[in-house]
């Protein structure tokens, strides 16, 4: 007598009913994970990773007739934002990083004086700071001028 119920009876091994799904689960636990490694370890690789070769191409010269009064000009000098100021006749260039967090800040015209929008702290025109959570002015940048052109010198004091 063969019943369909002689296939599971007690003391047998029962054999998985779906492969297929144990599979399709193992797969799909397996790819999350490799998801949110990436989605961990791409922001954390980018960030240490080391800064690109430093060359002369990265230095930054400015025209003289290119200041105009009340603007700044932006530019990079060796990996660093730097902004140049023109006010009253007087020149003025400053590293385009907020001592608070690092954010880049912009200089206002109208206002006279720079804003970092990372946390709404301003600095006057001078780099000073006069609102915000920011305690230390903006670091000042030595710069020569050279037939008519205007440029940064670096932490050893070439331009």
């Amino acid at each position: 007598m063969n019943d369909s119920n002689d296939m599971n009876k007690p003391g047998e091994a029962k054999q998985p009913a779906d492969d297929a799904r144990r599979r399709f689960c193992q797969i799909a636990v397996g790819g999350t994970a490799v998801v949110s490694a990436a989605a961990i370890g791409y922001p954390l690789v980018t960030f240490l990773r080391l800064p690109k070769a430093i060359g002369p191409e990265e230095l930054m010269e400015v025209p003289m007739d290119e200041l105009a009064e009340g603007y700044g000009v932006w530019g990079e000098h060796r990996g660093r934002q730097i902004v140049v100021v023109k006010l009253n006749d007087e020149i003025r260039a400053f590293d385009g990083t907020c001592p608070h967090l690092g954010c880049i800040v912009r200089w206002e015209s109208e206002a006279r004086g720079f804003h970092c929008p990372c946390h709404d702290a301003r600095f006057d025109d001078l780099g000073n700071p006069i609102a915000g959570p920011v305690n230390a002015p903006l670091r000042r940048v030595d710069f020569v001028v050279e037939e008519d052109v205007l440029k940064i010198r670096d932490s050893a004091g070439r331009a």
